[in-house]
């Protein structure tokens, strides 16, 4: 019953000790005002948001659906592959594209080095995604300055937003190209102070401070789509 996934669903929510129920949105790209009356159970809470919650967090599929099991997978996929493969057979699929894993890396820390220099560039292989669009790559994250959200290892689907200049889009999570070649992934909101000159920079893991960004240090700007972590390797 709807009811019945509505409660699994803020189980979950409050499991999340460290985000709000808008940073659970946004993480999983859902719309923060309709995943509000979704859980509030003023609107139909659908199967696709659940995928995306699964898709997103370490949360089982199988129970925010039926409930059997345990809410949190451990050591698995974000999106997990042997518990859904039935389940999927009995919604409605989503497309998906299969895009480049590049072996280049982004790293969670302003102040760290990438693991992976630029000439190391390779493609990997190729890994599906749903939501990915023509042109959209993946690359792999490192670094623990994004933990536990986002591990080192996992896999980002990012996608360049050519204009930044001009539009940014605070609150969701960037791989930003700084002019000293470095690669770095974090949740970019309005520095309030001085919003024409700098960023500032949010790191999920609590031990890490957040940062102003001169905006005269980045060089490119990516969204970061999806991201998978722990992918099996």
């Amino acid at each position: 019953m709807d009811s019945e996934k509505i409660t699994r669903v803020n189980l979950f929510v409050e499991s999340q000790q460290n985000l709000s129920q808008r940073d659970i949105a946004l993480r999983a790209d859902i719309d923060p005002t309709n995943f509000s009356k979704m859980i509030n159970g003023k609107q139909t809470i659908t199967d696709k948001t659940l995928k995306k919650l699964a898709a997103n967090f370490p949360v089982s599929l199988k129970w925010l659906l039926t409930g059997e099991g345990e809410m949190l997978n451990e050591g698995v996929e974000s999106r997990p592959a042997e518990e859904t493969r039935g389940l999927e057979q009995n919604m409605e699929y989503e497309d998906y594209r299969m895009v480049p894993l590049i072996n280049i890396d982004s790293v969670g820390g302003i102040h760290s080095d990438n693991s992976i220099l630029v000439s190391e560039q390779y493609v990997i292989k190729m890994m599906p995604f749903t939501e990915a669009r023509e042109g959209d790559v993946a690359i792999l994250h490192s670094g623990n300055s994004m933990a536990p959200m986002i591990p080192a290892g996992s896999a980002l689907l990012i996608r360049e937003v050519p204009d930044w200049q001009e539009y940014f889009g605070y609150g969701n999570i960037f791989v930003i190209w700084l002019k000293d070649g470095r690669r770095i992934t974090k949740e970019v909101r309005r520095y309030d102070p001085d919003p024409k000159k700098y960023v500032w920079c949010i790191s999920y893991n609590p031990d890490v401070a957040d940062e102003e960004l001169p905006r005269s240090m980045i060089r490119g700007v990516w969204k970061v789509i999806k991201y998978i972590a722990d992918f099996g390797w």
